[in-house]
């Protein structure tokens, strides 16, 4: 009897594992695609260009001289790549705490049980999932100093014209506020999905104790959305570091430099010189600097990340 119930149960393991080997078999089909996508189009290319960082590589040329960290030493000595690296910081310095802030607030905002509200996510939301070249042309076509709207209102209001991308102190400033506009209906729709999360009770125990809405909102809300902040954060400082359709379109890097952020340089240096090792190089020290950047920001929202 007991022979027979003991076959009866390792039957039933076997069965169970079985199930459950399947199930793993049918996740891991559902990933794969996901899987190879990362492994051919991103690790890759990352292995390769690791590689070819230590090389003397050109389109033309192909592989033509191991050169070691020879681009890298080239690198730390050209004045370009620092000039580039600190329009990148300074552009850094105006577009995350905005994106971050207005966000936030907009996210407030459009939380709110009122009529409309639906309209205004979605009104925000939309230059997201525009073409950010076709947003750039637009902007372009707008910021015109003849011809553009902005300049129009400007001059009906009895103002001079304001060149905005021609003008070295004007040009980075109004690249930044571009891709705010463009970018910051993302980092909203997230905060407002933490905000929708965050139980009523705190904040009706909070008023029972007296705390006003700005405590509420320090005290409660902030707290509360620590991780979504987080993720925001991050995702508008790996923008940063990368801008470059905007730059592209309207400005090329000028005028006088003062638009050349890193991954414009990096694009000159790899397609209009040629010098792709080199630009390999770059884009190894800037992989670098965004996780050592993207881990500082983790650990600064709180220790359990």
């Amino acid at each position: 009897m007991e022979t027979s119930k003991y076959t009866s149960n390792k039957t039933q393991l076997k069965w169970w594992k079985k199930k459950q080997n399947a199930e793993y078999l049918i996740g891991f089909l559902f990933v794969f695609p996901a899987l190879l996508n990362f492994a051919v189009f991103r690790y890759y290319p990352m292995l390769w260009s690791a590689n070819t960082s230590l090389w003397d590589y050109s389109l033309l040329g192909g592989f033509e001289k191991f050169v070691g960290l020879g681009n890298y030493k080239h690198m730390f000595q050209d004045k370009y790549f620092w000039g580039s690296l600190l329009v990148t910081l300074k552009f850094f310095l105006m577009y995350v705490p905005s994106v971050v802030g207005l966000a936030t607030l907009l996210a407030v905002f459009v939380s709110q049980n009122r009529k409309g509200m639906n309209v205004a996510r979605a009104i925000i939301y939309i230059p997201v999932v525009t073409s950010f070249v076709v947003v750039s042309i637009i902007w372009g076509m707008l910021l015109n100093r003849q011809i553009g709207l902005v300049n129009s209102i400007i001059q009906a209001l009895g103002f001079d014209p304001v060149i905005f991308l021609m003008d070295k102190q004007k040009a980075l400033p109004t690249i930044a506020m571009i891709s705010i506009w463009k970018n910051v209906g993302y980092s909203m729709i997230i905060i407002v999905a933490a905000l929708k999360g965050i139980s009523k009770s705190f904040y009706e125990a909070a008023i029972v104790d007296g705390a006003n809405a700005w405590q509420r909102f320090w005290k409660i809300t902030i707290p509360m959305i620590r991780r979504q902040l987080m993720f925001v954060t991050v995702w508008a400082t790996l923008g940063a570091f990368q801008v470059f359709i905007p730059i592209y379109s309207l400005t090329q890097g000028g005028p006088r430099r003062s638009t050349r952020v890193i991954v414009y340089y990096l694009y000159e240096r790899a397609f209009s010189f040629g010098e792709m090792g080199y630009a390999s190089a770059i884009s190894m020290i800037l992989l670098i600097i965004l996780l050592i950047v993207s881990v500082f920001q983790m650990k600064a929202f709180k220790q359990d990340y």
